[in-house]
């Protein structure tokens, strides 16, 4: 089937087909002047978009991209166009229509798609392909062509000018400070940072661009690695520098005179013979804006940070890369470079030891130890404090045992006899022991109630287990209500088979004689409450 009856139904786009025939002139070996009267006469699909049927869709697309692209946010998704467009479009705009749309662009060339690599977290989004929006040269000369013929403004290349940051702040100071004519000082603030946030805007967009960027993943691009951050690093250090002093300046900016002004700047909008002059009403609102912007470009909005701090980002950014990219670089160039020299050097060395002695220390301190000692640690530690060397504890002793198949040591089951007796009396020592500790704890108790600011004497294994249950008190006090008051009182149950209720004065302290010192504690009541 030829080209033209794929096209004709509907196997093969537009695009396809026209690269399907510049392939074709190619294999044919057409000759340099026939290959440029065809790029001549070739049609320009990155404008197509302005001459088709849903032009006002396609437009709209385009200038938000565009917008987003000089506030140096180019990339967009779905999601967000999808939004604008009911917005500003139709409530009615369809989410197949904005793909249609999108497809259509990215086909003409306007806009470039890539997918994001993202780990899927359901299956709508497995199906769903995740795609990234921006805007590409092309896309980015025409819609600069339409601003232009729009808004019959220049366009200005992009570049980053530490100079024109220095000439904004004295136009900025000069117009707070009133200082000279104050129509002239406006006009010129407002032409200065138009020029800086048109040409920071299209810099950053620049070497942001996938073309940049795939440049900068070529070995060539080592030759203008210096001037790169060089001129990134210069231009953060003035803006950083001089920030503050934006800062300050801006926020006086409404002290200005605006009626003058406003007035001023609508006698000069008379003064020129047009048909579709601005009114005053239209100069006011544009002034306003225009405030407004130079407000948000350095000071941001309460949702949204300025335009100052992307700017720092995405130069800190694009430094960040660079070097990256250099390190890279230069480890790959490291690899093939002669070591000939540190050969000599480390040869010389060697013949300046005096004995062999010396020789092998020198070649263990540059290549490593060919023998080495390995020593064995067990697991406790024999030594009594952490600053005692290592290195002064006796070697402890590792026995190895055979490896391999077979090494494994049997293990026999052995009989036993059960010893009735044995257990009996083990069982009989243990309630002893158990009672003992019962009756030291009751001889605490005076009336059922411990009041530790009468004790005169506390041994420790009475006192660990009195802690632990005001700790247990504390607690589930804490657990059921969200504030601790300076009075705790708190019933818990205890080993002792009764419950206790413990009140804790937080505000009054008292101090608690013990066999090993004195213990000093809020004061404290336990008073039984019932027995199980």
């Amino acid at each position: 089937m030829k080209l033209v009856e794929k096209y004709v139904a509907g196997n093969i786009k537009v695009a396809d087909a026209a690269e399907a025939v510049v392939e074709k002139y190619r294999l044919r070996g057409l000759k340099n002047a026939q290959w440029r009267e065809h790029q001549m006469v070739k049609k320009i699909w990155a404008a197509n978009y302005l001459t088709v049927e849903n032009v006002e869709r396609y437009r709209k697309i385009m200038r938000f991209f565009y917008t987003n692209h000089r506030q140096m946010q180019g990339v967009l998704y779905r999601p967000e166009i999808l939004e604008y467009m009911r917005s500003e479009h139709d409530v009615s705009y369809k989410e197949f229509e904005l793909n249609q749309d999108l497809e259509n662009l990215v086909s003409w060339g306007n806009l470039q798609r890539q997918q994001e690599m993202i780990r899927p977290k359901s299956i709508e989004e497995y199906r769903n392909k995740n795609f990234r929006y921006q805007i590409t040269n092309e896309g980015i000369i025409v819609e600069e062509m339409v601003f232009q013929l729009t808004h019959k403004k220049n366009a200005t290349r992009g570049a980053l000018d530490e100079k024109g940051i220095r000439r904004l702040l004295k136009l900025l100071n000069q117009l707070i400070n009133g200082e000279g004519d104050l129509l002239e000082n406006w006009l010129a603030t407002r032409q200065e940072f138009r020029k800086i946030g048109e040409d920071t805007a299209n810099y950053i967009g620049y070497i942001t661009s996938p073309d940049v960027d795939s440049r900068m993943k070529a070995e060539q691009f080592l030759i203008y690695k210096d001037r790169f951050v060089n001129y990134l690093r210069n231009f953060i250090a003035t803006v950083q520098s001089l920030y503050h002093q934006f800062k300050v300046v801006v926020a006086k900016i409404d002290q200005i005179d605006q009626e003058t002004l406003i007035e001023e700047l609508y006698q000069k909008e008379l003064e020129i013979p047009t048909f579709d002059g601005m009114s005053k009403e239209e100069v006011t609102e544009q002034f306003q804006g225009e405030v407004r912007t130079i407000k948000t470009w350095f000071l941001g909005r309460e949702n949204r940070p300025s335009e100052y701090e992307n700017l720092m980002q995405q130069t800190d950014q694009m430094i960040t890369k660079i070097t990256g990219l250099i390190y890279f670089y230069g480890q790959e160039v490291q690899q093939y470079q002669s070591r000939r020299k540190d050969y000599l050097q480390i040869a010389k060395w060697f013949q300046q030891a005096e004995d062999l002695a010396e020789a092998q220390k020198r070649y263990a301190a540059i290549f490593g130890l060919s023998q080495t000692r390995h020593f064995y640690v067990p697991e406790a530690s024999e030594a009594t404090s952490t600053k005692q060397d290592s290195w002064e504890l006796p070697a402890s002793t590792l026995f190895l045992n055979n490896r391999g198949r077979g090494a494994r040591l049997e293990r026999k089951a052995k009989s036993f006899t059960i010893d009735y007796e044995q257990q009996k009396a083990q069982l009989q020592a243990y309630q002893e022991k158990q009672e003992a500790y019962k009756q030291k704890i009751e001889s605490y108790f005076i009336d059922n109630v411990i009041d530790f600011s009468t004790i005169n004497h506390l041994d420790a294994q009475s006192r660990k287990i009195f802690l632990k249950w005001m700790s247990s008190a504390i607690a589930t006090y804490a657990s059921v209500n969200q504030k601790v008051q300076t009075t705790v009182t708190q019933k818990i149950a205890t080993e002792l088979n009764y419950d206790i209720q413990v009140t804790i004065e937080r505000n009054q302290r008292v101090v608690v004689p013990c066999e090993d010192g004195d213990l000093e504690m809020p004061k404290v009541k336990i008073e039984k409450v019932s027995s199980l």
